[in-house]
Protein backbone atom coordinates (compact mmCIF):
# COMPACT_ATOMS: atom_id res chain seq x y z
CA UNK A 1 0.00 0.00 0.00
CA UNK A 2 2.81 2.26 0.74
CA UNK A 3 4.52 1.52 -2.51
CA UNK A 4 0.95 2.50 -3.97
CA UNK A 5 0.67 5.75 -2.18
CA UNK A 6 4.66 6.70 -2.91
CA UNK A 7 4.20 6.05 -6.72
CA UNK A 8 0.94 8.39 -6.77
CA UNK A 9 2.31 10.76 -5.20
CA UNK A 10 5.44 10.86 -7.43
CA UNK A 11 3.09 11.07 -10.38
CA UNK A 12 1.00 13.71 -9.08
CA UNK A 13 4.41 15.99 -8.68
CA UNK A 14 5.91 14.79 -11.58
CA UNK A 15 2.47 15.93 -13.74
CA UNK A 16 2.69 19.64 -11.64
CA UNK A 17 6.51 19.54 -12.42
CA UNK A 18 5.98 19.18 -16.27
CA UNK A 19 2.71 21.67 -16.30
CA UNK A 20 5.20 24.19 -14.36
CA UNK A 21 8.09 23.69 -17.24
CA UNK A 22 5.85 24.20 -20.45
CA UNK A 23 4.44 27.09 -19.04
CA UNK A 24 7.44 28.42 -18.67
CA UNK A 25 8.73 27.58 -22.39
CA UNK A 26 5.89 28.71 -23.71
CA UNK A 27 5.62 32.03 -21.96
CA UNK A 28 8.91 32.79 -22.60
CA UNK A 29 8.24 36.05 -24.35
CA UNK A 30 4.90 36.30 -22.93
CA UNK A 31 3.44 37.59 -19.56
CA UNK A 32 1.72 34.81 -18.69
CA UNK A 33 -0.60 37.07 -16.25
CA UNK A 34 -1.58 39.47 -19.36
CA UNK A 35 -5.00 38.09 -20.49
CA UNK A 36 -4.14 37.61 -24.52
CA UNK A 37 -4.58 35.67 -27.87
CA UNK A 38 -1.75 33.53 -27.75
CA UNK A 39 -1.74 33.47 -31.39
CA UNK A 40 -1.13 36.75 -32.03
CA UNK A 41 0.69 37.43 -29.25
CA UNK A 42 3.40 35.23 -30.49
CA UNK A 43 2.84 37.16 -34.36
CA UNK A 44 3.39 40.33 -32.39
CA UNK A 45 6.29 39.80 -30.83
CA UNK A 46 7.76 37.36 -34.07
CA UNK A 47 6.91 40.53 -36.23
CA UNK A 48 9.37 42.73 -33.96
CA UNK A 49 11.82 40.99 -33.57
CA UNK A 50 12.08 40.54 -37.06
CA UNK A 51 11.81 44.04 -38.17
CA UNK A 52 14.44 44.88 -35.30
CA UNK A 53 16.90 42.49 -36.95
CA UNK A 54 16.51 43.15 -40.10
CA UNK A 55 16.52 46.88 -39.66
CA UNK A 56 18.47 47.73 -36.98
CA UNK A 57 20.73 43.94 -36.63
CA UNK A 58 22.93 44.97 -39.25
CA UNK A 59 25.20 47.64 -39.04
CA UNK A 60 25.99 48.06 -42.82
CA UNK A 61 22.63 48.51 -43.95
CA UNK A 62 21.78 50.87 -47.07
CA UNK A 63 19.20 53.58 -46.50
CA UNK A 64 17.38 52.28 -49.77
CA UNK A 65 17.02 49.24 -47.94
CA UNK A 66 16.45 50.20 -44.72
CA UNK A 67 13.53 52.61 -46.30
CA UNK A 68 12.28 49.25 -48.05
CA UNK A 69 12.19 47.36 -45.23
CA UNK A 70 10.73 49.98 -43.24
CA UNK A 71 8.08 50.24 -45.82
CA UNK A 72 7.20 46.31 -45.25
CA UNK A 73 6.74 46.55 -41.10
CA UNK A 74 5.52 50.03 -40.59
CA UNK A 75 2.30 51.63 -41.62
CA UNK A 76 2.18 54.10 -44.34
CA UNK A 77 0.18 56.44 -41.78
CA UNK A 78 3.11 56.22 -39.50
CA UNK A 79 6.12 56.44 -42.02
CA UNK A 80 4.63 59.83 -43.42
CA UNK A 81 4.34 61.65 -40.11
CA UNK A 82 7.78 60.51 -39.35
CA UNK A 83 8.75 61.91 -42.35
CA UNK A 84 6.60 65.19 -41.97
CA UNK A 85 8.21 65.45 -38.90
CA UNK A 86 11.62 65.10 -40.15
CA UNK A 87 11.25 68.02 -42.85
CA UNK A 88 13.32 71.04 -42.86
CA UNK A 89 10.80 72.98 -42.10
CA UNK A 90 9.69 71.13 -39.40
CA UNK A 91 12.37 69.88 -38.11
CA UNK A 92 10.80 68.10 -34.79
CA UNK A 93 12.56 64.60 -34.88
CA UNK A 94 16.31 64.49 -34.90
CA UNK A 95 16.25 60.86 -34.29
CA UNK A 96 15.19 57.54 -35.42
CA UNK A 97 12.14 56.87 -33.28
CA UNK A 98 12.35 53.57 -33.44
CA UNK A 99 15.76 53.56 -31.48
CA UNK A 100 15.49 56.75 -29.80
CA UNK A 101 18.82 57.90 -31.00
CA UNK A 102 21.28 58.06 -34.08
CA UNK A 103 23.83 55.86 -33.98
CA UNK A 104 23.73 51.91 -32.72
CA UNK A 105 25.43 48.75 -32.56
CA UNK A 106 23.47 46.20 -34.65
CA UNK A 107 25.24 43.51 -32.88
CA UNK A 108 24.40 44.84 -29.15
CA UNK A 109 21.02 45.52 -30.37
CA UNK A 110 20.23 42.02 -31.29
CA UNK A 111 22.12 40.44 -28.37
CA UNK A 112 20.05 42.63 -26.21
CA UNK A 113 16.77 42.96 -27.77
CA UNK A 114 13.64 41.76 -25.64
CA UNK A 115 10.19 41.68 -26.93
CA UNK A 116 6.83 41.70 -24.43
CA UNK A 117 3.28 42.15 -24.25
CA UNK A 118 1.90 45.34 -22.63
CA UNK A 119 -1.88 45.17 -21.30
CA UNK A 120 -3.65 45.86 -23.81
CA UNK A 121 -3.73 43.92 -27.24
CA UNK A 122 -1.51 44.23 -29.50
CA UNK A 123 0.73 46.60 -27.65
CA UNK A 124 4.42 45.41 -27.05
CA UNK A 125 7.70 46.69 -25.04
CA UNK A 126 10.85 46.60 -27.11
CA UNK A 127 13.63 46.64 -24.41
CA UNK A 128 17.18 46.74 -25.99
CA UNK A 129 20.71 48.60 -25.47
CA UNK A 130 22.13 50.64 -27.93
CA UNK A 131 25.89 49.94 -27.36
CA UNK A 132 26.19 48.23 -23.92
CA UNK A 133 28.33 50.85 -22.38
CA UNK A 134 28.66 50.91 -18.52
CA UNK A 135 25.83 53.88 -17.55
CA UNK A 136 24.27 53.41 -20.87
CA UNK A 137 20.23 53.19 -20.30
CA UNK A 138 18.27 50.76 -21.75
CA UNK A 139 16.13 51.77 -24.11
CA UNK A 140 12.17 51.17 -23.76
CA UNK A 141 9.75 51.17 -26.58
CA UNK A 142 5.92 50.98 -26.64
CA UNK A 143 4.07 49.66 -30.08
CA UNK A 144 0.76 49.53 -31.51
CA UNK A 145 0.81 46.66 -34.22
CA UNK A 146 -2.63 46.56 -36.14
CA UNK A 147 -2.87 43.87 -38.95
CA UNK A 148 -2.41 44.56 -42.37
CA UNK A 149 -5.28 43.62 -45.39
CA UNK A 150 -3.39 40.59 -45.74
CA UNK A 151 -3.14 39.68 -41.94
CA UNK A 152 0.14 40.72 -41.14
CA UNK A 153 1.09 42.65 -38.12
CA UNK A 154 2.67 46.40 -39.16
CA UNK A 155 3.71 48.90 -36.29
CA UNK A 156 1.02 51.05 -36.30
CA UNK A 157 2.06 53.92 -34.22
CA UNK A 158 5.16 54.45 -30.99
CA UNK A 159 3.03 54.70 -27.93
CA UNK A 160 5.57 56.24 -26.09
CA UNK A 161 6.74 58.65 -28.17
CA UNK A 162 4.40 62.07 -28.05
CA UNK A 163 4.35 63.27 -31.74
CA UNK A 164 3.83 59.35 -33.12
CA UNK A 165 1.50 57.62 -30.44
CA UNK A 166 -1.31 59.53 -32.67
CA UNK A 167 -3.03 60.54 -29.41
CA UNK A 168 -3.61 64.37 -30.40
CA UNK A 169 -6.54 65.84 -31.36
CA UNK A 170 -5.09 67.22 -34.76
CA UNK A 171 -2.80 65.20 -35.28
CA UNK A 172 -5.40 62.42 -35.60
CA UNK A 173 -7.47 64.91 -37.60
CA UNK A 174 -4.53 65.02 -40.40
CA UNK A 175 -3.93 61.27 -40.69
CA UNK A 176 -7.68 60.56 -41.56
Amino acid sequence: MKKIYFILVLTIFIFINCIGESKKIYSKDINVNTKIFYGDTIQGIKTLKEFYFKVYGNDTISNSSMEDLQRKFVSERLLKRIDSLSEEDNYVLDYDPFIQGQDYSGEIIKKTLKVKPLKNQNEYRVSFFLFDEKNEKEKNIDFLLKKDKNGNFIIYSIINNEYLNFNDPLVNKQSN
